[in-house]
């Protein structure tokens, strides 16, 4: 079974993403994605990179504020692939509006951090 990671996009937790946006435009990037589906997410980038921001009032800096978000080719692949592995895992089916939604799988690193592996639009 072969499946493709086709897309990393980081999200930091920051307590005013809006602020941080403001700071990354200044080093020239622009807001990739902002809409009223996700108000406390946004998402800055540019050709090369993209990454988001996501609120969290009690994000600390100093501590790992990271979810690691993959897009892949094949998220039934995925699944089949955790439950061979044993890996714990949830699907959550997002639905940030009528006429768009995807899975996303979301599971746990050897070492705790949140990883998203989310189902990529053909």
């Amino acid at each position: 079974m072969s499946v493709s990671i086709t897309k990393l996009i980081p999200i930091l937790h920051v307590p005013d993403p809006g602020r941080e946006r403001s700071f990354y435009e200044s080093l020239g990037l622009r807001t990739t994605y902002e809409g009223p589906e996700y108000p406390d997410f946004l998402a800055v980038g540019n050709e090369h990179v993209e990454f988001g921001l996501s609120r969290r009032v009690d994000a600390d800096p100093s501590a790992a504020g990271i979810t690691w978000q993959l897009g892949v080719s094949d998220i039934d692949a995925i699944i089949t692939l955790c439950n061979e592995l044993g890996i714990d895992f949830e699907v959550v089916t997002e639905r940030p509006r009528d006429d768009w939604a995807y899975r996303v799988v979301k599971v746990q690193s050897p070492n705790g951090f949140e990883v998203l592996l989310e189902e990529q639009a053909n």
